[in-house]
């Protein structure tokens, strides 16, 4: 549907280095574009966590210009200050991008500020579920096991702008010291998984940063949360389902388990890492659920 919406105040969430530091100069584009058009905006370059306020409680919508770790901090944030969060406008600069994937969100560099503007007066509202894991939120996806031990190796390393190469030594990393954990994992308090070393994927959407999809049935406004544990006691096993994952055979192997739900508890041996929409996020055990109000997305039409 139409968004309807009476846009005069905008926050812009820029995440300065996205796009090999074209974040700031995009951000300064949209905000000139949208005083054209008669509405105010704030750029916010620094980290979401220190906006201030009382401008995001102004703010009638929320452009946000980097990856899905952006969009999750930039939510996160206005969560914080207001009980709901405005509707979000997405500007892709990301590595994986996969939540402006999921809406088919692209946009040539050059025509972004005017994309921008048509989309708040004539672009889509599309709400979307918002999982919480520990008390914190996500938006796409949360990852217990050797990803997240990925996730969090790269963020150890990390000293700027990443890309899918940016994975490989984290990867190696990971490859050489994780140590795989039994898990014991309940979905609307009943047992779907007991006992066995394995990886979990709790997510909101079919989408996953390899390019491939992990959790094949995910819908983001079905009021459910998709849950796909696979049992895996080495390297090779992890190997071996993730090649059947790409090609899209992982759900028909023996062992695996896909359900949906909106409680999840994720209790195993010894804490396994967790990460949420590509960032490290904590240790197991882990309870996951959805917040009673979803999220507003503006998709352009």
């Amino acid at each position: 549907m139409s968004t309807a919406l009476k846009v005069r105040n905008v926050a812009i969430f820029a995440n300065p280095i996205a796009g090999r530091g074209r974040g700031k100069a995009i951000a300064g584009e949209i905000q000139a574009k949208l005083k054209e058009s008669g509405t105010h905006a704030t750029a916010i370059l620094e980290p979401p966590v220190l906006a201030p306020a009382e401008v995001l409680m102004a703010a009638d919508a929320i452009i946000v210009i980097g990856g899905d770790g952006t969009v999750r901090a930039a939510v996160r944030r206005c969560l914080q200050v207001r009980s709901e969060a405005p509707p979000v406008l997405l500007v892709p600069m990301g590595t994986a991008n996969l939540m402006a994937r999921h809406f088919g969100i692209d946009w040539p560099e050059k025509e972004v500020a005017g994309r921008v503007v048509k989309a708040l007066s004539k672009g889509r509202i599309h709400k979307v579920d918002v999982g919480r894991a520990n008390g914190d939120i996500f938006l796409l996806m949360a990852g217990i096991g050797i990803d997240a031990t990925i996730v969090r190796e790269l963020d150890r390393q990390r000293r700027g702008p990443i890309g899918y190469s940016s994975y490989i030594l984290p990867g190696l990393w990971a490859a050489a010291h994780y140590q795989h954990a039994s898990l014991e994992v309940h979905v609307d308090g009943r047992l779907v998984f007991d006992s066995e070393p394995a990886v979990a994927f709790v997510g909101n959407v079919s989408e996953y940063g390899t390019g491939f999809s992990l959790l094949s049935k995910a819908r983001p406004d079905d009021g459910l949360l998709d849950v796909c544990v696979i049992p895996a006691a080495s390297l090779a096993d992890l190997i071996q389902h993730f090649l059947r994952a790409a090609a899209g055979e992982h759900l028909d192997t023996p062992g695996v388990v896909y359900v949906q739900g909106k409680e999840i508890q994720i209790e195993s041996t010894r804490p396994l890492p967790m990460q949420l929409d590509g960032d490290p996020a904590g240790y197991t055990p882990v309870q996951i659920d959805l917040l009673p109000t979803r999220l507003a997305f503006i998709v352009p039409n």
